[in-house]
């Protein structure tokens, strides 16, 4: 027999005679580290872990009525044949018992962790389901003791998302991708810290959900079949379709293809869907799904794509998308791109107009012309994401004050992150479509223009020392303008930008916000910035992303709105008023 055959065989050692279970039912055994609570009830013998799984009070202080095994602390139940919790949330440990000669023996050998892992992942998603935070982590941290990977833990937050969400993919799914950024980090069971950011936002965003109904597959699609299914939004069909095709053989980055290109179609629901299918491409690059969990997680996508609102038929949006159809942008890909001399110029113009531009039509006509010009498509990705960071720092804060304004700190840090989602799109799956991307980056970076703050009250600092601690330190006390100095001294220097980065991404993992929603949101937005810095290169500029960040991390930031959903409730029931919104 193997080693590791060996450790897990019966392990059966002799506890106590059976006779001293006669006058009471319930006694501890201690084998050295281990507490061991045996049962005696119905004239059969149980033995189960003397520590509650819940907070690791003695059971044997509780109380035994039949087979089920009360803690007092809590008041959870536990059934001693199984282990099961009747009341509470997970189960407790139970071990083989028998009778030899007399003698009470239990088994103390490890159990085999593949026979652990069903039942873990059976109560880690029962935790996901119920929200129940600190059953996730517990079960999140033994799987990971029993040898279950940390990086699949994720997966599984995103698959349960992918199959509870109402109405498609998240942002917990988001985060799970998010979340691998850490692991490298967090040794052992020590990565639930990062996978507890990613459960927390699904727990909330499908609790007590039931799993959403799957389509059946429909075999012999192709893109165009799907995308006249999505225009006309038949959701069930249109994951029917994908299915199908992923059965018969669509390859996995063409799938990722074909809905990228449905993307380019529409701007959705403020972008999330784009981001969405970056996040998911990149989850999936690091941790490996079956065919079957794949299907699953672009079905869920893709049936978001199809419910969500087509931001680009609004008046606020529509007049920026005129001219530039399917047609359009195709005869413009093929375009040579311009000489060396004018590109630079081309690019600080498209830039200037996504924040500056009068109208719409203006701001439209900057693209236009580099397009024609052939400036290419990953250069005027980036001038737009330098864009969304300059929006970004103009934030007004008196907009996130005004309960009357439906806009907010959130509703301008969607620009930096669809901003770089469009970037990475635009490299991943190039093409038309991808032009289409630039035209949505414009429309949504130029449209925030009502949340900037007036030219004298925008931020301004001087370039202080590289001290890191002392950025937190001004984060802590919402001092935005030491913040900003000392954190653009830090990017000045190479050791300090790096500590700095990973300074303010431990932050994201300690709680820097209360609701969920939000913690994702600053998460979200602080990957973005940095991978923004990166993708500007050499740009003088490339340090504006990380900032804007920076002053974001250091504002008060509300995020209960309970008031302002009242606030506008009436006014619309009482007062026949639509929300107010300097944006749309």
């Amino acid at each position: 027999m193997n080693p590791e055959a060996a450790a897990r065989a019966a392990c059966w050692t002799r506890a106590l005679p059976l006779e001293d279970l006669a006058s009471t039912p319930l006694r501890v055994w201690r084998h050295g580290e281990e507490q061991i609570l045996l049962v005696r009830t119905g004239g059969e013998v149980f033995a189960v872990d003397n520590r509650c799984p819940h907070e690791g009070y003695p059971l044997h202080t509780g109380t035994l009525a039949g087979c089920a095994l009360t803690c007092p602390w809590h008041n959870w139940k536990f059934d001693v044949r199984d282990g099961s919790c009747l009341l509470g949330e997970e189960g407790v440990r139970r071990y083989p018992v028998r009778v030899v000669d007399g003698m009470v023996e239990v088994d103390l050998a490890e159990p085999d962790p593949a026979e652990q892992w069903p039942r873990l992942l059976r109560s880690f998603h029962d935790g996901l389901h119920e929200h129940q935070n600190e059953r996730v982590a517990r079960d999140g941290a033994r799987l990971i003791l029993a040898g279950f990977p940390a990086e699949r833990l994720l997966l599984e937050v995103a698959l349960h998302d992918a199959r509870h969400a109402e109405y498609g993919t998240t942002h917990a799914t988001a985060a799970a991708a998010e979340c691998l950024r850490f692991l490298d980090r967090l040794s052992g069971p020590e990565a639930m810290a990062a996978v507890a950011v990613s459960a927390d936002m699904c727990g909330e965003a499908n609790r007590r959900l039931p799993e959403r109904p799957r389509a059946e597959a429909i075999p012999g699609s192709g893109l165009e079949d799907l995308r006249r299914t999505v225009e006309d939004e038949d959701a069930a069909r249109a994951e029917g379709l994908l299915r199908g095709a992923l059965r018969a053989g669509l390859d996995r980055s063409e799938a990722f293809a074909w809905l990228a290109d449905l993307l380019a179609d529409h701007f959705l629901d403020f972008g999330h869907p784009l981001i969405y299918l970056v996040k998911l491409d990149d989850l999936l690059g690091a941790v490996e799904a079956s065919d079957a969990e794949f299907e699953d997680l672009l079905a869920a996508l893709l049936y978001s794509i199809v419910l969500g609102t087509r931001e680009d038929t609004l008046p606020y949006l529509a007049p920026y998308f005129e001219g530039f159809g399917r047609g359009a942008l195709a005869a413009l890909a093929g375009r040579e791109g311009p000489a060396p001399e004018s590109e630079e110029d081309l690019l600080e113009a498209v830039r200037e107009a996504a924040l500056d531009a009068p109208g719409r039509p203006e701001a439209a006509a900057a693209l236009r012309r580099a397009l024609e010009a052939g400036v290419g498509a990953l250069s005027l990705a980036r001038a737009l994401l330098l864009a969304a960071a300059e929006r970004f720092l103009r934030f007004d804060l008196e907009v996130d004050r005004d309960p009357g304004l439906a806009e907010n700190w959130i509703w301008v840090t969607h620009r930096l992150t669809f901003a770089m989602a469009v970037l990475q799109a635009v490299e991943r799956w190039p093409g038309p479509g991808a032009l289409r991307f630039l035209v949505q980056s414009l429309a949504f970076t130029h449209s925030g223009r009502g949340m900037d703050a007036p030219p004298e009250r925008r931020p301004a600092w001087e370039t202080g020392p590289a001290d890191p601690e002392r950025v937190l330190a001004a984060l802590a006390g919402k001092d935005a303008a030491t913040a900003l100095a000392t954190a653009a001294g830090c990017l000045r220097d190479p050791a300090a930008a790096a500590a700095l980065r990973r300074s303010l991404e431990d932050l994201c993992l300690q709680d820097p916000a209360v609701r969920p929603i939000v913690v994702v949101h600053v998460l979200k937005t602080l990957l973005a910035a940095f991978d923004a810095r990166d993708a500007l290169g050499e740009d003088p500029r490339r340090d504006l992303p990380v900032l804007a960040t920076v002053r974001f991390l250091a504002s008060p930031v509300r995020e209960r709105r309970v008031h302002e959903q009242v606030h506008r409730a009436l006014d619309w029931v009482v007062h026949g008023r639509i929300p107010r919104k300097r944006t749309q």
